[in-house]
């Protein structure tokens, strides 16, 4: 017979911890339910959480090395080395682990009587040919070397996948790549937008301009957003840092002059953000294959409708003509032509009412209680099973 604790001693693992963004997000709110469990990651950078209030006085456990500064600059190049770092961590003492992976942390091996609960926000996107921020893959040089690194890493990850007892992810378009990729199911638990709270009264930026808020890579596409106001002669505040912050600067000066006032403000503070969010016009996202969007629920919070592509895990809330209005290709065109529409329909649509109640949907607390349920019941069963199969094994 089993000998189980009464309260399971939880640890949490994840990719990197170099970078705030949705994933991490998710991972804190994990920890948040579990505040006594360690979170064992590749990569740490307390700086990347710095005025924020995630992971504070949290255990974050990671290789010695990963916390130099040269570690962050070229992390990425040691990526063929991440699996075995997970494969090698020692979680033998725990009753429960909880996986949050767009890589390689589901890949973490466990006993029998462990229960391991993976929350998968993609499989690796750089796998499977999903748009990335690097280009590497496109230089010629570095082609035919990545090309077999990744088809070991894609054969890694595959074997990894069968690992976790049971798989969540964050929406229908990750469902699928699961499916796909895994052939394994899993159970939606969508996240949550992540407005800092003490700043969501921040009084509006007013002007009446159009927004995007992203990274600034080539993938995100603010280029065509740039553009198609450039062209329309829309007012357009483009905020975010990122290693194509300059190249997107030099668009709006190198563009045909137009009456619009195109302003790129570089990375801007939790309160700057709310700000703005709280003054725009709409919301632009034309990013391609998100794996949930997380962005445009923020614009929602505040009232304000969005413009996003008709793919990805968008449309899981979004609702054409209700919330916003679909982009219907990543082209400085289809930009234009969701802006003509949006600007018909304007006057129409109540969008603060229909937009605060779609975001009202994907709170915090609403994610905390789903998946705080969903373990305490797979624990629950876990154990009644375990105890009179031990070889038995998660769907």
């Amino acid at each position: 017979m089993l000998k189980m604790s009464t309260k399971p001693k939880v640890a949490i693992t994840h990719d990197y911890l170099n970078a705030y963004g949705g994933a991490e997000s998710v991972a804190n709110a994990i920890w948040e339910l579990y505040p006594d469990a360690p979170i064992y990651t590749a990569l740490y950078d307390s700086k990347a959480f710095a005025g924020t209030d995630a992971f504070k006085g949290a255990d974050i456990r990671c290789p010695r090395l990963a916390k130099h500064p040269l570690m962050h600059k070229f992390y990425k190049y040691l990526v063929p080395l991440y699996p075995l770092l997970f494969e090698r961590l020692d979680l033998s003492s725990y009753d429960i682990v909880i996986s949050s992976s767009a890589n390689f942390a589901k890949g973490v091996r466990t006993r029998k009587e462990q229960l391991h609960i993976s929350y998968i926000h993609t499989p690796p996107r750089f796998l499977y040919g999903y748009p990335t921020e690097t280009s590497k893959r496109d230089i010629w040089y570095w082609k035919p070397v990545l090309k077999c690194v990744d088809f070991f890493l894609r054969k890694w990850d595959q074997e990894a996948a069968k690992r976790p007892d049971f798989l969540l992810c964050n929406s229908k378009e990750v469902q699928q790549r699961i499916r796909k990729f895994y052939k394994r199911e899993a159970k939606i638990i969508p996240p949550f937008f992540s407005l800092c709270k003490k700043y969501e009264k921040s009084p509006a930026e007013m002007g009446g301009y159009y927004l995007i808020i992203t990274r600034m890579s080539l993938y995100k596409n603010p280029d065509k957003v740039i553009l198609a106001c450039k062209e329309l002669g829309k007012d357009l505040k483009v905020a975010g840092g990122g290693k194509e912050l300059e190249r997107f600067r030099k668009i709006v000066e190198n563009a045909p002059f137009s009456e619009g006032k195109i302003e790129v403000l570089g990375f801007v503070s939790e309160e700057r953000k709310a700000a703005l969010l709280n003054g725009c016009r709409a919301f632009i996202y034309p990013v391609e294959y998100e794996d949930f969007g997380m962005a445009p629920l923020e614009a929602m919070h505040f009232g304000k409708p969005a413009m996003v592509l008709n793919q990805g895990g968008f449309k899981d809330y979004f609702v054409d003509g209700y919330n916003g209005v679909f982009i219907e290709s990543p082209t400085v065109d289809g930009v234009k032509k969701a802006i003509e529409r949006f600007e018909v329909l304007e006057k129409k649509v109540n969008w603060e009412k229909n937009c605060k109640e779609t975001a009202g949907g994907y709170t915090r607390e609403r994610f905390q209680d789903e998946l705080g349920t969903y373990v305490n019941r797979k624990w629950g069963e876990f154990k009644e099973i375990r105890a009179v199969n031990p070889n038995f094994l998660g769907v």
